[in-house]
């Protein structure tokens, strides 16, 4: 009988840290992304003042705070599962709604900014490239964003229906599980954006595997 407690209580913690590393991990990557939207707009709207206002250990304390929270709430919700619940349904939406916000101001100043430079007869070709690389850094962070939208909204849409219905019918639980599947598959998919749109990330990787293979 105590040899089975004691694996029933290895389970437990096994499973308990799972939910732990699971909600974590989401919440974070979702603020993550989240902040990066917002660092694309500052660093449009700010411009010469952006280095001095995002400064590394600005960075640094925002990135730390997303932890600390994130891991407080996932503990708290192993023995009050209502309050990760409840943190969850509040910080996704208002992440998702921020970063829409967002990239749609970066959109219409860029949409502005090319308008001003096409009435001009004369533009600055150092403005004209750092404009380009923006533009080109705002794609790549975009198409990111979009992968998380895609792979996140079923879950939150399947758990928002659950909740109103407080049913849980066998689509239902099927279609829970298509939607933990798309979730995870957003992890995996992440790094071959990156690779795909930044040449930085691309050449790096590269020369990382032939360093590992050679």
């Amino acid at each position: 009988m105590s040899v089975f407690q004691e694996h029933w209580s290895r389970c437990r913690y096994a499973r308990d840290a799972g939910y732990v590393t699971n909600h974590v991990l989401i919440l974070v990557s979702l603020m993550t992304m989240t902040a990066i939207s917002v660092d694309r707009l500052l660093a449009l709207l700010l411009g010469l003042r952006y280095k001095q206002i995002v400064t590394l250990k600005r960075t640094y304390i925002i990135v730390t705070t997303f932890w600390v929270f994130n891991i407080v709430a996932s503990l708290c919700g192993i023995f009050y599962p209502s309050i990760i619940y409840l943190y969850s349904y509040l910080v996704s939406p208002f992440c998702l709604v921020i970063s829409f916000a967002s990239y749609t101001k970066i959109f219409c100043t860029l949409r502005n900014h090319q308008a001003q430079v096409g009435d001009q007869q004369r533009t600055s070709q150092t403005n004209a490239l750092n404009m380009a690389r923006f533009r080109k850094a705002v794609d790549s962070a975009l198409w990111v964003q979009l992968a998380l939208v895609v792979c996140y909204t079923p879950m939150f849409t399947v758990e928002i229906v659950v909740t109103r219905t407080n049913k849980y019918s066998l689509l239902l639980v099927v279609v829970r599980k298509v939607a933990i599947i798309l979730l995870y598959f957003n992890s995996t998919l992440n790094p071959f954006l990156y690779c795909w749109k930044i040449s930085e990330v691309r050449k790096a990787v590269k020369r990382t595997l032939k360093e590992a293979l050679c």
